[in-house]
């Protein structure tokens, strides 16, 4: 703005030096030969004046009937009238300079038409802005920021409490994980036990197995010996039977003492001897029968403790296929559990970053809010302090083209051409200048009055 300015005064400066020391030169030139023409006084006084043709010497009346002609000799001496052949050009260059400075008046008037259009635009958008919200219209910004902290303080205490809630919850959650732990481990304890015991008792039961096929193969083995020894004593019998029939005797007999009865002697061998037979026949029978009986008696001994372990080994079957049930419906609860605690921290997570987002972003739109103010305010500003710039340029452009259309409607009769000194067009050309500043001086002064509330409530 600055440059701009320094650029209009040059050209102003430069603009109006021409014309007004063209304009100076006609006034001196028009009054040059008015100068000349020093005593132009009354005859009938008979004294020199340096003033004009005097009333009296158009009326008549005066003291005398005939006056005194008098004839000043500066008159007889012809003027050296010269016309100046470089002024069409300058008035050409004068009319070429107005025709520049009338284009560039019309394209800074469409500048500022342009910039009142945009000023109008900022200040639309900026009432918009204002106006954005009806109920909160009349409500300061300071105001709102106030209440926007105050909802999302409001809404950070209530994600605390749901916090602290889900917090309580989880602990709950967690202290039931715990007493389904305790008893997880216990219902473990537990069937370790059972397992332990159900091991021991298979061990007896095959303890108890290995004794029952020990027990059949010597109660076979006995069957055996049985039978090999009933072979034996039949064998034996048969022998017996064989050697006392085989067997004769002689004996010295006196005949005259004693006639025995050897009928009746082998009647009774044989019958000692089956006697013997049948007797050691029956203890081994009894023998054998009473250790059958006992084996038997151990049999079913062994075998109602293994129909008493086999009931015993399906309740435990049972209860460990119960236990092993109750183990997966509480992995499968410690599993939801433990899924609903992952699901319910999440969420807490998740709304807390969520809140946190929503905060973050209001802040960010807030910040961004109050830097589209201050930017539309700097805006606003600068567009205030081009368009003070442009009202002093037109001002000035204004008695630039009143003074040039000034000395356009009178203009001189005719151009005497004269050798002025330099000082003479210095001071010209100095005190145009001079009036032109003054001129572009006070339009700022103006218009800086008038525009000073305006800055004022901007800056407000």
């Amino acid at each position: 703005m600055t440059s701009r300015c320094r650029d209009f005064r040059s050209l102003s400066s430069s603009c109006l030096a021409s014309p007004d020391a063209t304009w100076n030169r006609r006034r001196e030139r028009s009054s040059s030969p008015c100068s000349r023409f020093e005593t132009c006084g009354s005859p009938i006084m008979g004294e020199p004046s340096r003033r004009n043709f005097s009333s009296s010497s158009y009326t008549g009346y005066s003291r005398h009937a005939y006056p005194k002609v008098s004839v000043n000799k500066r008159l007889l001496t012809p003027l050296h009238l010269d016309i100046d052949p470089a002024f069409q050009e300058i008035r050409k260059k004068e009319k070429e300079e107005i025709k520049t400075l009338n284009n560039q008046f019309a394209a800074l008037i469409g500048k500022v038409q342009s910039l009142e259009q945009h000023n109008q635009v900022l200040l639309t958008r900026w009432n918009f802005l204002k106006e954005q919200d009806n109920s909160l219209s009349d409500l300061d910004i300071k105001l709102l920021y106030d209440q926007y902290m105050n909802r999302m303080k409001f809404e950070i205490r209530s994600i605390d409490n749901e916090k602290e809630q889900l917090e309580s919850e989880l602990d709950e959650v967690l202290e039931a994980m715990d007493d389904i732990r305790s008893k997880y481990e216990e219902e473990i304890n537990k069937r370790t036990g059972m397992e332990f015991t159900f091991t021991a008792l298979k061990k007896d039961l095959d303890n108890g197995f290995l004794h029952k096929t020990e027990l059949e193969a010597k109660l076979s083995g006995l069957h055996a010996w049985v039978e090999l020894m009933k072979t034996i004593q039949e064998q034996e019998l048969e022998e017996l039977l064989s050697q006392t029939k085989d067997v004769s005797i002689v004996l010295g007999i006196d005949n005259n003492r004693y006639n025995p009865d050897l009928h009746k002697i082998v009647e009774d061998v044989r019958a000692q001897y089956e006697d013997l037979a049948i007797r050691s026949w029956e203890e081994l029978e009894a023998l054998t029968r009473n250790k059958l009986n006992e084996r038997e008696a151990l049999s079913v001994h062994y075998g109602d403790h293994l129909l008493h372990d086999r009931r015993v080994i399906a309740e435990l079957t049972i209860q460990v296929q119960k236990m092993r049930s109750c183990i997966v419906s509480l992995k499968s609860q410690c599993l939801r559990l433990e899924g609903i605690i992952k699901d319910v921290g999440e969420q807490g997570e998740a709304a807390l970053h969520d809140a946190k987002a929503k905060l973050a972003k209001l802040e960010e739109a807030l910040h961004s809010a109050k830097q589209d103010l201050a930017q539309l305010v700097k805006e606003y500003q600068d567009l205030m302090n081009i368009k003070l710039a442009l009202d002093i340029e037109i001002l000035t452009y204004r008695k630039l083209m009143e003074g040039e259309e000034i000395s356009m409607e009178s203009p001189p009769s005719a151009v005497i051409s004269r050798i002025y000194s330099s000082t003479a067009k210095l001071s010209s050309s100095n005190s145009s200048t001079a009036a032109t500043l003054n001129a572009a001086s006070r339009a700022q002064e103006i218009s800086t009055d008038k525009m000073s509330p305006r800055g004022s409530q901007v800056q407000s």
